[in-house]
C-alpha cells in the first residue's frame, strides 16, 4: 500500500472508532438519565436511600470522559482524511488514547504508531513522499510530479513546432 492509501484507511478507522465511541457514550447518556430518574424517585420516597446527587454526578462524569474519549479519534480520522499539517499530532494522541480500549483500539493504536513513525508516514507528513511511479503507457510520462510536469512544459513551449497534416482516414467506398 502507498502511504496516502495508509493515510486513507487510517482516517476512516479512526472515524469510525471515534464514532463508535461518540454512540456509546451517547447510549450510556439514556442508560444513566433513566437509572438516575429512578434513583431520584427512590431517594424522594425513602429517606434511608444513598443520595441521588451522588450517582447522578458519578453518571455525568462518565459520560463526559467517555465523549471526550472519542474527540481525538474524531478531530484525528478528519485531519487525516483532509491531510492536514496537524493531523500527525492528534493521530498520536488518538492512538494513545485508543491503546486504552483493548482489542480493537488497541490494534489501532499499533497501525496508527507504525504508520506515523514509519518511514513513510514520517515523509508523507513532511511533505516530501515519493508518488510511486505511474506506468510507462505513452512514454513521455515518467511519474506524477509537479516539478517534473512543470519542466515538460516549459521545455515544449520553448521549442517551434510544425504543422503535421492530420491522417486521411481509409475510404470505406469500395
Amino acid at each position: 500500500m502507498t502511504p496516502q492509501d495508509h493515510n486513507k484507511v487510517l482516517g476512516i478507522m479512526h472515524l469510525i472508532y471515534g464514532g463508535f465511541f461518540a454512540l456509546v457514550t451517547l447510549l450510556m447518556a439514556l442508560i444513566f438519565a433513566f437509572v438516575g430518574i429512578g434513583i431520584g424517585a427512590a431517594a424522594a420516597n425513602d429517606p434511608s436511600a444513598p443520595p441521588a446527587a451522588f450517582f447522578i454526578g458519578l453518571f455525568g462524569f462518565i459520560v463526559v470522559l467517555y465523549g471526550l474519549l472519542s474527540v481525538p479519534s474524531l478531530v484525528a480520522g478528519y485531519g487525516m482524511l483532509k491531510r492536514k499539517s496537524w493531523a500527525k499530532v492528534w493521530g498520536i494522541i488518538a492512538a494513545c488514547v485508543g491503546a486504552l480500549s483493548f482489542p480493537f483500539g488497541t490494534a489501532l493504536c499499533v497501525y496508527t504508531l507504525w504508520f506515523l513513525f514509519g518511514q513513510q508516514g514520517q515523509n508523507f507528513h513532511r511533505g516530501g513522499y515519493d508518488m510511486p511511479p505511474a506506468p510507462d503507457w505513452h512514454g513521455s510520462l515518467r511519474d506524477g510530479s509537479a516539478y517534473d510536469w512543470e519542466t515538460r512544459r516549459a521545455s515544449e513551449s520553448s521549442r517551434p513546432r510544425e504543422y503535421v497534416p492530420p491522417r486521411q482516414p481509409p475510404d470505406w467506398r469500395g
